[in-house]
């Protein structure tokens, strides 16, 4: 061997495919379920035999990070684009957080599920997607502020942990009641970031750099809280 690494082949039009239908059908699972759902139920849904799930993705890790890059990656796209469309701010970062929702988007798995967000973190193509889309959101709502749309108390891991906060709650969105509260709850979010008569907020503005360290301290139950220190398995990398 020479050392040289070699590109992969790309993938035949049937195996893409399945790669395709595991990945969606893997998204829609994690959310209603979690990232624990029996990979049986994942070839189920995804109309592929367990053989074939398991020729594309060798173990529960693999698959969840290519969710997660899938996710991001689409958000990424979106964020750039919408970023560069529309004029005003303040829908600009709207779209995006809809969007994030619509697409049932990696910053839900990874809120709920202490094993999704320790698997994706040696990931540093999902890293680079998901600084992307932090980083065109906090211009949004940067420029949002300075427009007087947003109120002034508020940075990027506020938006963030709001988002995810309404992201637990998509598993009600099976069905038309679901949906409709669902909606309603992102709506009242994105009223609760405008700029209205009402009470200032206690302490300081977060930033998503709060974000992760509340995670890895497990500062608020549920949301993706690693094992304490003395647990077996615990990394504080």
């Amino acid at each position: 061997m020479d050392g040289t690494q070699k590109t992969p082949a790309p993938l035949r039009a049937d195996a893409r495919r399945n790669r395709e239908q595991i990945i969606e059908a893997a998204r829609r699972l994690f959310v209603r379920i979690g990232a624990d759902v029996p990979m049986e139920d994942i070839a189920r849904a995804a109309g592929v035999g367990i053989g074939t799930l398991y020729r594309r993705f060798p173990d529960r890790d693999e698959l969840i990070k290519a969710v997660s890059l899938d996710n991001f990656t689409r958000l990424a796209e979106l964020a750039h684009r919408v970023e560069r469309e529309e004029p005003d701010p303040a829908v600009a970062l709207t779209t995006l957080l809809h969007s994030a929702l619509d697409l049932r988007l990696g910053i839900t798995m990874t809120a709920v599920s202490a094993r999704a967000y320790r698997a994706i973190q040696d990931s540093p193509s999902i890293a680079e997607h998901r600084d992307e889309v932090i980083a065109v959101g906090r211009r949004l709502l940067h420029r949002a502020q300075e427009r007087g749309a947003i109120r002034s108390d508020i940075d990027i891991g506020d938006t963030v942990l709001a988002l995810a906060m309404v992201s637990r709650l998509a598993p009600l969105a099976d069905d038309d009641l679901g949906e409709m509260v669902f909606r309603r709850l992102f709506v009242l979010m994105m009223d609760g970031l405008r700029t209205v008569p009402g009470s200032p907020l206690p302490g300081r503005s977060i930033d998503y750099q709060d974000v992760d360290e509340l995670r890895r301290r497990g500062g608020f139950a549920g949301f993706g809280k690693l094992d304490p220190p003395d647990s077996p398995g615990f990394d504080d990398s």
